[in-house]
Order: structure tokens, then C-alpha cells, then sequence
């Protein structure tokens, strides 16, 4: 398993990414997030995008941030912590078991603290995401009791 950084080369590739009909209601496009990215780091915000790779093969798309900066809408523990903020594997590599092996990777790659020093990584997902809850909480994830708007907040603690 490989992340590499989003370039011109293979941008369009991960735009064309696409998750099964029925978890379309549970995650943004990854057209959306790139967008989202972009905007984020024009505000001088710390933010990361990697398509992610098994072999040579381009399966998924992946999206973190450090320090979220908009305190007044984000879960507490955004502050001076890590977020998984996207992450999505194509349709036509589901079930193999590359979620997993990329949650692995994600988590080690923070561990690194590649943005900035943070004690926890979080995320958030859609009640009713049945397989992606089992996912994070299969690798270590809790809740924390806090929501981000509808979407329940998950921990994980870096250290």
C-alpha cells in the first residue's frame, strides 16, 4: 500500500474514483474534497491529499488535516489534533480488505506527525454507514461523545 501526493498526473484519476450507489449519502466526491483541500490550504490551513495506491494499482483516496480552523462549528477535539477527513476506497476494490490495510497505513503516516504535534486523530461518519463504523472501531476508534453537525465523532489516540 502506497500514498502518493495528488498531481497533475493523476488528479483526474482520482476525480473519476467512485464508492457503490448506496454510500453515495455518506461521503463527499472526492471532486468535492480536492475542492475543499485547495480552498483549505489557500487559508494557509494544514491539510493533506494522497490517492491511494496497492501495487501500482490507483484504489482510493485519502484526505487529512491538522488543527481544523474553524473552532465554532468543529468537534473540541479538532484543536491541535489530527482529522481523517476523507477517506474512500473505488467500488471495484471493495471487499478485498484494502480499507483496512489503508486505515493501517493512514494511522501509522500520522503517527509520523507529519503536520504538526497532535495527541489524537478523529473522524466523523454518517449514522446508519454500518461498514464504515465497524471499520474504524475494528481499528481503535472510539467515540468521544461529541457530533460534527449529524455525524458521530470517533478518537483515536496517537500516542
Amino acid at each position: 500500500m502506497e500514498f502518493k501526493k495528488i498531481t497533475n498526473e493523476n488528479i483526474w484519476d482520482v476525480v473519476n474514483l467512485k464508492v457503490k450507489e448506496n454510500q453515495k449519502r455518506y461521503v463527499a466526491t472526492n471532486t468535492v474534497s480536492l475542492l475543499e483541500a485547495y480552498a483549505t490550504q489557500n487559508e494557509n490551513e494544514k491539510v493533506e491529499t494522497f490517492a491511494v495506491y496497492e501495487k501500482d494499482t490507483l484504489v482510493g483516496f485519502t484526505m487529512i488535516n491538522f488543527n481544523v480552523f474553524d473552532w465554532e462549528r468543529a468537534p473540541k477535539v479538532a484543536r491541535n489534533n489530527y482529522c481523517l477527513w476523507r477517506f474512500m476506497i473505488d467500488q471495484r476494490y471493495q471487499g478485498k480488505g484494502l480499507g483496512k490495510k489503508a486505515l493501517n497505513e493512514i494511522i501509522k503516516y500520522v503517527k509520523t506527525m507529519p503536520l504538526g504535534k497532535g495527541e489524537k486523530l478523529y473522524l466523523s461518519y454518517v449514522p446508519g454507514n454500518d461498514y464504515a463504523e465497524k471499520l474504524y472501531k475494528d481499528a481503535g476508534f472510539v467515540p468521544n461523545g461529541e457530533k460534527d453537525g449529524e455525524e458521530i465523532v470517533l478518537v483515536l489516540d496517537l500516542e
